[in-house]
This record gives C-alpha cells, sequence and structure tokens, in this order.
C-alpha cells in the first residue's frame, strides 16, 4: 500500500440544511482531513413528521441555520453516497451548530434522511488556483434557489446564501444540477472577515462565459472561516462531525 494513499473512512458527517420546497444539504468540507475534503449538495427527503418539524421550526425562527449530521451509530463515506451505496441514514437536526453532536440535544432526534440525488459533489484539487472573479455554485428548483461558495484552497470560507428570485436566464434543470457563477468585478477573496455579498442584484458569468446575467441575492443563511480551515490536530482532538 502506498505510504500516503487517500483512504476514506466511514465517520460523522454535517452538513447545512437548506430548503423548504426541496430539502437539500450541504456538507460542511475541510482542507486538512482526508474524510471530509469534498464539496458536496445533495437533495434529500425526511420522514413527513420530521420535515414538518423542521418547516415548523424554521418558520417560527427566521434567521437561523440547521445543522443535519448522521449519528455515530450510522456512519458513512462522502464516496458512498456517491457510488449510491449509502441512500440513507439516521441523522440528528439541530438549529445552529452543537458543540458536541452526540451529546447536545437536538432539535429533531433519529431522523431517517433519505439521498434523493447529488446535485454536486468534487474532491477538492490544490493545484486549481483562485478564480479570478468570486465564484459560487447555485442550485434549487423552480420555486427557489441558493448559491454556495465554490472552495478552491485554504484559506478560504463557507458561504450559502438564498436567492431573492429563481434566475429566470438559467433553465430549470441546469438550476438543478447546479453551475458556477461569477460574480463580475468582485475578485475572488480567500478570507474575508465578514460575508462578501450582501442582498442585492449582481452581475454574474455563467461558467466563465462573456455573456452576462443578473442574480437577486437574498438573506444569509451560513457562514464561516474556521470550518473548512481547522489544522487536522486540531479536529482530531474535537472529533466532531459539524467541522466536517
Amino acid at each position: 500500500m502506498m505510504k500516503n494513499a487517500i483512504i476514506n473512512t466511514p465517520d460523522q458527517h454535517g452538513f447545512i440544511l437548506n430548503g423548504t420546497e426541496a430539502l437539500y444539504i450541504c456538507h460542511l468540507p475541510m482542507f486538512n482531513m482526508k474524510n471530509h475534503m469534498y464539496q458536496v449538495t445533495l437533495e434529500i427527503t425526511l420522514s413527513p413528521e420530521a420535515r414538518a418539524a423542521y418547516l415548523n421550526d424554521r418558520q417560527t425562527n427566521p434567521g437561523d441555520y440547521y445543522v443535519l449530521g448522521n449519528l455515530q451509530t450510522d456512519l458513512f463515506t462522502i464516496p458512498d453516497v456517491i457510488l449510491g451505496k449509502t441512500k440513507n441514514f439516521q441523522a440528528d437536526i439541530f438549529r445552529g451548530m452543537p458543540t458536541d453532536p452526540n451529546k447536545d440535544k437536538p432539535l429533531i432526534h433519529n431522523v431517517t434522511t433519505t439521498i434523493k440525488r447529488i446535485v454536486y459533489a468534487r474532491h477538492f484539487d490544490y493545484t486549481i488556483p483562485y478564480p479570478d472573479d468570486m465564484t459560487y455554485i447555485v442550485f434549487g428548483n423552480e420555486k427557489e434557489a441558493f448559491i454556495d461558495h465554490y472552495l478552491t484552497e485554504e484559506d478560504d470560507f463557507l458561504h450559502i446564501m438564498s436567492l431573492y428570485k429563481v434566475p429566470d436566464w438559467l433553465p430549470i434543470d441546469q438550476l438543478a444540477i447546479s453551475a458556477n457563477v461569477g460574480f463580475i468585478g468582485l475578485p475572488s477573496t480567500p478570507m474575508p472577515e465578514n460575508p462578501p455579498l450582501a442582498t442585492g442584484s449582481y452581475k454574474v458569468a455563467f461558467q466563465g462565459l462573456d455573456q452576462v446575467y443578473e442574480l437577486q441575492v437574498g438573506d444569509d443563511i451560513f457562514f464561516d472561516t474556521e470550518i473548512v480551515n481547522m489544522p487536522a490536530e486540531q479536529t482530531a482532538m474535537k472529533g466532531f462531525y459539524a467541522i466536517g
């Protein structure tokens, strides 16, 4: 076996849970942990009871974000998800980031989470430079859409936002499988102190092409600069999926 072979081991994974029509989970990745070197978005379904509880809590707590993560008793790898070997798993849902997901009381416990499809998935490639323009992954459906900051290498940041309006220039099938959009005139910023985008209208390029489109950006959902850049030794000490 190669000394530095890439080995993915079954683990706990944290995701930001988004959406009210379709439900999406965005993996909380890490540059320094082999199990978590993936930027991944999945469309999922929950049991009717769990879905209703989540939607009710979201409605009564606007502005909060939600973390979904698999239980210690139901571990998996990201490649297993991508290959379809892991089709569902048991998870807890938290409002906000738990300090310890295995000890903190979740909002909803032991939720059957079914993976409907993969929206976006890639392993980090550290030979790829930062894009010239600040780049986000756009995804969604005919009723709601979101953007997730495209990650390159350490140092970088996590940022998920809703869109105020589903882009009418992007076919729904393309939106469903996601695409990259570059924010024209906004240079790629490896490590901002605050969210680099605010609610408003922006000019964007689709997949680096020349034509300019308009994107109506809505509210912040999640912003963080620590999780993705956390040193491996610090993560190993915490042993905590929500930081991966």
